[in-house]
């Protein structure tokens, strides 16, 4: 979507995880395509197109390979003793769900819900998609903010002033960080 500048650097936001991210956050969906994306409908469509491959292209790498089993396999399981010797388990796979069918159909129900809400009711209906989605949407926890009121508190919280109790010392917290 997004070429290289003259000097090597790409746009801000060219990053085809953007482009997912808001594709299966169903507050969105893809209706940003119609409203925002200011182009000719064949550019439009273009576009449509392109992240509907890059969701499925991911969905499919991460649904497992269904494991076949080979007549020389079939043949070796039968030939054990006992009264389940020949029995095999495989998984049962719904021909119904490719990931392909639940974008689509993903398409038709999403309609301005809360993210949230949406995958914990859907999650076993798109599990293709919801893979995709908890890989794209959730944002991995950080420390790196509460880093800087650690520091202040350490600070101000010294052996001497050990026995403050937490209101004064959430003030002088909140003072600390949000002084000029």
């Amino acid at each position: 979507m997004a070429t290289l500048a003259e000097d090597g650097t790409t746009a801000p936001f060219s990053d085809p995880v953007y482009l997912k991210a808001a594709a299966l956050d169903p507050a969105f969906s893809l209706m940003w395509i119609d409203h925002h994306v200011l182009v000719s409908l064949e550019v439009k469509a273009e576009v449509l197109q392109h992240v509907k491959e890059v969701i499925l292209r991911e969905a499919l790498e991460t649904e497992p390979p269904t494991p076949c089993v080979d007549e020389e396999e079939q043949e070796s399981l039968g030939q054990g003793e006992g009264l389940f010797a020949a029995y095999h388990k495989r998984k049962k796979k719904d021909v119904g769900t490719t990931p392909a069918l639940q974008l689509s159909h993903y398409l038709h129900i999403a309609d301005g819900q809360n993210v949230l809400l949406f995958w914990a009711m859907n999650m076993k209906v798109l599990p293709s998609l919801f893979k995709v989605a908890i890989r794209v949407l959730a944002v991995p926890a950080s420390s790196a903010p509460v880093e800087p009121v650690f520091s202040h508190g350490g600070i101000i919280l010294r052996p001497h002033r050990a026995q403050m109790s937490d209101r004064p010392l959430t003030n002088l917290v909140f003072c600390k960080c949000n002084a000029l």
